[in-house]
């Protein structure tokens, strides 16, 4: 039911040239606001330190496979001419020199490898939390053992992609070498496609939707399948080689990383920015003076959920509550995270931490540093039950804050009524 929700915006979006050009500005806008051009520079740097560990790992668990014996030729050339156009063959000379010598590492050399590998898997996730927003990473367990599942399920995979590229396998299929030609690039064009979506759905720490994740994806495919061909006719007329000698394939492989990382930020941007732009439709936002009569809301959001046995997820919590952009629903998430009111599940969820009968509105008021809005007119369009004991309580002559906030949604009754 979500995911068809979430298709039926998608095809009313696309299908408006007006909203088009309004969410193409609003994900650039997203775009430069996360500074991700200098975090692409960053991924740039990390990813060329880390390469020679992460790869020796890959190989290193794909030959505990038999089946991949006979693959690990055609396995490097085809991650080789997709790692750099045109420059491919020299780098990976070098990278084949420096993977040589990682069998005489010792113990301790392994496993700084691995924790090499690992750093920079960590590095990825910092920078997609940031494309969505998310507040809070993973705790470190559910991180290292998704970072060692990837590890050891990737080689699988890259495993089938080798395989799909093969040439014996279009001889298989039949024709001459034109249509071997174009079958094997839309199969490497698809797993390409599929390798951002699992990066788009996996990474960040929040639930992606399927559509978001494949239409992002779909867009860092095709501007990566340009940037090669873009590419490798820049390179061919450049002479980094007289400037640079035999360290040629340093800053050509550093730049061509610096792109990747850019086409696959700029996908992540569109994924994540379908989700903020569908809000911003909404004709009123919550007023920062009324910020902690919201926040009271949706720890009361939790507390009936609580009692029902669930937990919420963004797009609950935007249900419920209309004029909350996503953005400073996620800013709100995370202060009540760090008052240690809420957490979040495997599965990204938010949920009640603590026991809400033994903390006050006084207790909310002062951990957040909210506006008490004493005497004022509610400037909200939709009012809950849970609203009148809170009004009640903040224009009383005695102004008695310590009341539990359990009480007040007990004594209001099950449930908002939003209008």
């Amino acid at each position: 039911m979500e995911t068809e929700q979430h298709h039926r915006k998608l095809r009313g979006l696309l299908s408006d040239r007006t909203q088009v050009r309004q969410l193409l500005t609003h994900v650039w806008a997203h775009f430069r606001e996360d500074r991700n051009f200098a975090e692409a520079a960053s991924l740039s740097y990390t990813s060329l330190l880390s390469l020679v560990p992460l790869l020796a790992v890959v190989f290193g668990i794909a030959s505990a496979f038999p089946v991949f014996d006979t693959w690990t030729a055609q396995f490097k050339l085809f991650l080789y001419r997709n790692m750099v156009p045109d420059a491919g063959s020299q780098l990976a000379e070098t990278l084949e020199q420096f993977l040589g010598s990682v069998n005489k590492l010792t113990l301790t050399g392994t496993l700084f490898l691995i924790v090499t590998a690992l750093m920079l898997m960590m590095r990825i996730e910092k920078s997609f939390n940031l494309v969505w927003r998310v507040p809070r990473p993973r705790p470190f367990l559910s991180r290292v053992v998704m970072y060692w599942a990837v590890l050891t399920l990737g080689p699988l995979a890259l495993g089938a992609a080798t395989a799909l590229s093969a040439q014996h396998l279009f001889d298989y299929i039949g024709g001459d070498m034109v249509t071997a030609g174009i079958l094997r690039s839309v199969g490497v064009f698809l797993l390409t496609w599929l390798a951002f979506s699992l990066m788009f759905l996996l990474v960040p720490n929040c639930k992606v939707p399927l559509s978001y994740a494949g239409l992002g994806a779909l867009v860092s495919t095709a501007l990566f399948t340009v940037a090669k061909i873009a590419f490798v006719g820049y390179v061919s007329r450049a002479s980094y080689s007289v400037i640079y000698g035999a360290l040629a394939s340093v800053p050509i492989f550093l730049f061509w990383l610096y792109i990747v990382w850019a086409v696959i930020l700029l996908g992540a941007s569109l994924a994540a920015s379908l989700t903020t732009y569908n809000d911003r439709g909404a004709d009123w936002e919550w007023p920062q003076a009324w910020e902690l009569l919201l926040v009271y809301r949706l720890l009361g959001h939790f507390y009936e959920a609580q009692h029902e046995g669930q937990v919420l997820d963004l797009d609950d919590l935007m249900e419920r509550e209309a004029g909350i952009p996503l953005v400073r629903l996620q800013d709100l998430l995370g202060n009540l995270m760090d008052q240690d009111l809420i957490t979040q599940d495997q599965e990204g969820a938010w949920l009640l931490k603590r026991d809400l009968g033994s903390y006050s509105l006084r207790d909310l008021y002062v951990a957040g540093e909210y506006h008490l809005p004493i005497g004022k007119d509610l400037a909200v369009p939709s009012e809950s039950s849970w609203d009148r004991p809170f009004l009640a309580l903040i224009n009383a002559s005695g102004l008695d804050l310590d009341v539990p906030l359990a009480t007040l949604y007990d004594g209001a009754g099950p449930g908002p009524e939003n209008t």
